[in-house]
């Protein structure tokens, strides 16, 4: 089904080979789980199976590779598409349509199937994917692990043989994760090839053949760490300064926000940009609805009072308003009714947040605008005026030997960390997080952790959204939204 022999590809104007002398093969109807650092080669890799290197991404390719008897070197994306299908990173890169219905249909259509034999694949596919309650709504309107459920919907009406997918379940919920396993269940059953990469992976592990580790463009003939990858999944309680795993013995904080054999990096100096009055909330909100385009609300008689000093996770199934919750919190969205005070200011234009409130986005492309790391990081200092010391921020990410690079060779969870740098770099009060784990492997989990104790020892104000349950025990304080409204707020100390 795929052989691949000596396959070594360099991005254009990249310095070194990001996939080296890679050889394999693949049978008809295998599972094979990808698994690997951030960075590894992973994502390249289906890259050059799906046709998309040399084809649109051109740089240096050198190798032989077949794919169902074709070859991606000399075959349009077009061809490939017929056989091979894609689920990428970011979903929406791959949706083209205004409605759901509609956007299942795209790839049917493009490839001249008879409109019944289209309608008939959209209405499998939105039932499958459990888009069907969903088919009339606005695709610009979806939450983003919605968006991620169209885009495999989409592809797996389209019928090929080989499905790629580039961490596909990043952005869903359990209940969204639960049934892409039962899709993949399928799709396996049905005699499919698999190619899967992901960073939380455990739910696969029961029905893959083969688990192929990358490290720095190779395929690993080392031993799986399983444990270390999935370090981060034990039963951990993160209160400031103590951190306690199953046992209930105390271990130090740098044993589980730090890689093993490093030294601790010296906490940034991070200012205070504002002072809310003595006893006040810093965000406080009343009464909050809000609705897009005067349809049901989204969001529905909020209130909540948010301290200085607060680590706060939102959590919630997808399309349960997390998403919108935060960007009214950022002042990137206005209520229809009700009101949200920001250091004891009502309503407050957005002009008027800007470097006191630092927003991520689900997708770190949204806000990645500079040419290289370096520039990126000092982009947001630069516009205020503000001066920053960009090496250490290289520093604290690992970023030294990547400063020169563009933001967008980089891999899905480096470009998720440099936003989440590039933010912090303006020094905000309040740190906002839209799903901050999407795409990051262990090592980027334990500097994402370090962010936190830092910014939690400096009393910064974070609140971030997650479906991790795991991740979210980090907080001082869990908010539950359910059916657009708050469904439990607690405290732990």
């Amino acid at each position: 089904m795929i052989t691949i022999r000596g396959l070594t590809y360099t991005y254009p104007e990249g310095n070194y080979p990001v996939l080296k002398d890679i050889d394999l093969d693949v049978e008809q109807g295998e599972f094979v789980l990808l698994v690997g650092a951030t960075g590894s080669g992973k994502s390249t890799f289906l890259y050059c199976l799906n046709g998309l290197i040399p084809n649109v991404l051109s740089g240096d390719l050198v190798g032989y590779i077949k794919v169902n008897g074709l070859s991606p070197q000399e075959s349009s994306v077009a061809e490939m598409s017929r056989i091979v299908g894609t689920v990428f990173q970011n979903p929406e890169s791959q949706i083209f349509m205004l409605k759901v219905e509609d956007d299942v249909a795209f790839g049917c259509e493009n490839l001249l199937m008879p409109r019944e034999e289209s309608i008939r694949r959209r209405d499998i596919a939105l039932k499958d994917m459990g888009l069907m309650d969903a088919r009339y709504a606005d695709t610009q309107n979806l939450s983003g692990g919605m968006k991620q459920r169209l885009a495999i919907g989409s592809i797996y009406a389209m019928g090929p043989k080989v499905f790629l997918f580039d961490e596909p379940t990043t952005d869903l919920d359990s209940k969204g994760r639960g049934e892409f396993l039962s899709i993949v269940k399928k799709l396996k059953g049905e005699g499919n090839t698999i190619l899967l990469a992901e960073h939380q992976y455990e739910d696969f592990l029961s029905i893959a053949e083969r688990i192929i580790v990358f490290e720095n463009g190779k395929i690993s003939n080392g031993s799986f760490d399983l444990k270390k990858m999935l370090l981060y999944k034990e039963k951990i309680s993160y209160r400031k300064h103590q951190c306690k795993i199953d046992t209930q013995t105390a271990v130090p904080v740098q044993r589980i926000f730090f890689r093993e054999g490093s030294e601790p990096y010296k906490y940034l100096q991070v200012q205070e940009t504002e002072h809310p009055p003595a006893n006040a909330p810093i965000i406080d909100i009343k009464e909050l609805t809000f609705s897009y385009t005067n349809k049901k609300p989204v969001l529905e008689d909020i209130n909540l009072e948010i301290n200085k000093g607060e680590l706060i996770a939102v959590c919630g199934d997808n399309g349960s308003g997390k998403s919108t919750l935060l960007k009214i919190m950022a002042g990137i969205l206005r209520p229809d009714k009700g009101k949200i005070s920001f250091f004891g200011c009502v309503n407050p234009a957005i002009e008027e947040l800007i470097g006191k409130v630092g927003f991520l986005f689900q997708n770190p492309d949204e806000q990645l605008f500079a040419n290289s790391v370096e520039e990126e990081i000092i982009f947001g200092p630069l516009q205020l005026k503000k001066n920053v010391d960009k090496e250490q921020y290289l520093k604290f990410a690992d970023f030294d030997s990547l400063k020169n690079r563009h933001p967008q060779t980089l891999s899905r969870g480096q470009r998720q960390l440099l936003a989440i740098l590039s933010v912090l770099a303006i020094e905000p009060s309040i740190l906002i997080l839209d799903e901050p784990t999407t795409g990051l492997d262990y090592d980027n989990l334990c500097i994402l952790f370090r962010i936190i104790s830092m910014l939690t020892d400096e009393e910064k104000t974070i609140i971030f959204s997650t479906h991790n349950m795991n991740v979210k025990r980090l907080a001082d304080r869990v908010i539950l939204l359910k059916n657009n409204r708050i469904a439990s707020d607690e405290i732990y100390k």
